[in-house]
Order: structure tokens, then C-alpha cells, then sequence
């Protein structure tokens, strides 16, 4: 093909040349643009994942800690009710241990 048939070609049929070009570079664009954006994403939800599993763990260990705490608790209230039964078991035997000791000394029956 000679210069001039080249450049009658292009003056015929320049423009849907150029607009398949543009097309091509307007969709390969796109996509460029569609797989960084794909990757910003994933990476954005490992990040959110990573998170997650932090708080996740923050919270299931805040939750162990606190249910560990409470049948600590409660064992402390179970010791604690005892030793006030024992306590107030101890205070009637002395009252009435006081009361016969009282009614010797005094004389009374």
C-alpha cells in the first residue's frame, strides 16, 4: 500500500478507526480501574476481618473474665453465708451459755 492509498484510507474511514481505538482504551481503562478498586477491597476487608477477630477476642476474653470473676463471687458468697450461720449459731450458744451463767450467779433456775 502506497502513502497516498493510506492516507485516502484514513480521510474514508478515520473516524470509526479512532472511535475503536478510544473504545479499546475507554474498556481496557474500565477494567484496569474495576481490578485495583477489586484489590483496594479486599484488601480493605481483610483489614475489617483482622478487626473483627481482634474485638472478638477482646470481648470473649472481657466475658471469660468476668464469668471467672463471678463464680469466684459466688463461692465467696456461699463462704461468706456459712460462716454467718456459724456466726450466729456461736451467738445463740453464748447468749443462752450467758443467760444460764446469769441465772447461777443470781440464783434463779
Amino acid at each position: 500500500m502506497n502513502p497516498i492509498e493510506l492516507g485516502k484510507a484514513i480521510a474514508e474511514y478515520g473516524t470509526p478507526i479512532i472511535t475503536a481505538v478510544m473504545l479499546i482504551l475507554v474498556v481496557g481503562l474500565v477494567w484496569y480501574l474495576i481490578k485495583r478498586q477489586t484489590k483496594r477491597e479486599d484488601k480493605h476487608d481483610k483489614i475489617q476481618e483482622e478487626e473483627r477477630l481482634f474485638y472478638r477476642t477482646l470481648v470473649n476474653n472481657d466475658l471469660k473474665s468476668l464469668h471467672n470473676d463471678s463464680v469466684k463471687n459466688a463461692d465467696l458468697n456461699n463462704q461468706s453465708i456459712v460462716l454467718l450461720k456459724d456466726i450466729g449459731e456461736n451467738q445463740n450458744k453464748l447468749c443462752k451459755l450467758i443467760e444460764s451463767v446469769d441465772r447461777r450467779m443470781n440464783g434463779r433456775k
